[in-house]
């Protein structure tokens, strides 16, 4: 009698062990992602298209970024500490993206504290006839008011037109993802 109830609590014991461990999820599936300092996390989020047929562009942005509506010169979309802005400007006669870019870094500094150029400004080999400046500078979280060193880039895409589209994206060096800013950039096109 002791043999069998020894053999049944035993085998109790190994069903109630092995269906406890089937019934549960491990804690990395129930914990979220860690919020890193700044808010959202930069562009690895999920790209939704905005559309603007007043200025005849569509864009792509992190979807869990919010337009910012007082940026009338093109489109602004924030989140956290990251933000992008799609601008439009009519550089002078003969002017190529390049050489707007080029001369376009004493206006940039001024806006940009601490700025540090990364790289020469180059022609991009992933967006068609785009010139991108790398940069970093200095900035301040809106949510924690810590400073941070942002790293920067800004593509310079003519139009044919003889416009320049310019679209930046700040972000905490922590956020920094080259391949989501290519990809917003990829995304741009004129609708009308």
């Amino acid at each position: 009698m002791f043999n069998r109830l020894s053999r049944f609590l035993f085998s109790t014991l190994v069903l109630s062990v092995f269906l406890a461990a089937c019934g549960t999820t491990s804690k990395t599936n129930l914990t979220p992602a860690p919020v890193t300092e700044g808010g959202e996390g930069g562009v690895e989020a999920a790209l939704v298209t905005y559309s603007d047929s007043a200025q005849g562009f569509a864009i792509g942005h992190p979807g869990t970024w919010t337009q910012d509506t007082t940026f009338t010169n093109g489109v602004k979309f924030t989140g956290g500490d990251d933000w992008m802005t799609l601008e439009f400007v009519t550089p002078p006669a003969g002017t190529d993206a390049k050489t707007y870019a080029q001369n376009d870094v004493t206006a940039v500094t001024s806006a940009f504290p601490g700025l540090k150029q990364v790289g020469d400004i180059t022609a991009s080999t992933e967006v068609k006839n785009a010139i991108i400046f790398g940069f970093t500078s200095d900035g301040t979280s809106a949510i924690t008011g810590k400073t941070f060193t942002a790293h920067n880039e800004r593509y310079y895409m003519p139009l044919a037109d003889g416009r320049i589209a310019i679209l930046t994206v700040y972000g905490p060096d922590n956020h920094y993802d080259r391949e989501g800013v290519r990809d917003i950039a990829l995304t741009f096109r004129l609708t009308k």
